[in-house]
């Protein structure tokens, strides 16, 4: 089996964390898959004896799947978390539970796209074809991309409380819009994310054991004091800051 990584043109970078192509003769074992693929939503096209198939997975390739296609040409365009969504005007909730067709997607955009790759030459030009068919489709959404990526991204960097006002003004949209479209594409509210991304931001400075008391954490990491830091990592961990540091999550 022949397996390679593709270079990300610069201009899909925001959106395609790595783009990866197996050509084999024989099945890909498991033990040839890198191990990220099974949890990255991915655009998928399967080549054999002239024939091409198009599929988006919203969260995951199973391994499994990859040795049913056999000795098939395999080409992956794996997308950053969130990007698969506004790029193909996909709800979280569509891409949760099933495989999508391209055809399903759109009967028309997937007959023009699979004329195109029929007619290329090589892997290489099968390549280019599914660059510009992606390119387009982030040209054709890019508003919503840009607000998706922008989001995301800034709650993570900084998940206090405040931030969210701050993204209203800096993105000029009313709360109504912006809580729509988050919520459309990512799956959860804004505000859910932040508490997500507060949480696991507190969680590494307490496992580090970068810090002297409680406290330290809490305010440290925008909680108003001990108390509330202590039941949001009871509602996410099922235990407190104390117990894990003396026995770990393994006790529940």
């Amino acid at each position: 089996m022949q397996r390679w990584y593709n270079n990300i043109d610069p201009v899909l970078k925001d959106v395609i964390q790595s783009i990866l192509v197996l050509d084999s003769n024989d099945p890909p074992a498991p033990e040839d898959l890198p191990i990220f693929t099974n949890g990255m939503p991915a655009l998928l096209c399967t080549s054999l004896d002239q024939e091409d198939h198009l599929s988006l997975f919203g969260k995951a390739v199973p391994t499994e799947r990859w040795a049913e296609w056999g000795n098939a040409t395999l080409i992956a365009f794996f997308f950053k978390p969130f990007a698969i969504g506004p790029v193909f005007k996909l709800s979280a909730q569509q891409l949760k539970n099933e495989v999508i067709g391209l055809n399903r997607w759109n009967p028309q955009k997937a007959m023009a796209l699979t004329i195109q790759l029929t007619y290329a030459q090589s892997t290489a030009e099968k390549m280019e074809v599914l660059h510009q068919f992606i390119l387009s489709q982030v040209t054709a959404n890019q508003r919503e991309c840009a607000i998706i990526r922008y989001a995301t991204d800034k709650i993570l960097e900084n998940p206090e409380a405040d931030v969210l006002g701050q993204m209203l003004q800096e993105l000029n949209l009313t709360e109504r819009t912006f809580q729509r479209i988050f919520k459309k594409y990512v799956g959860i509210t804004a505000s859910e994310y932040r508490r997500i991304c507060q949480f696991q931001l507190a969680f590494y400075q307490l496992k580090s054991g970068q810090f002297d008391k409680l406290t330290d954490v809490a305010y440290a990491n925008g909680y108003f004091d001990q108390s509330h830091y202590v039941r949001s990592f009871k509602e996410f961990t099922e235990t407190t800051p104390n117990d894990y540091l003396q026995f770990g999550l393994k006790k529940k």
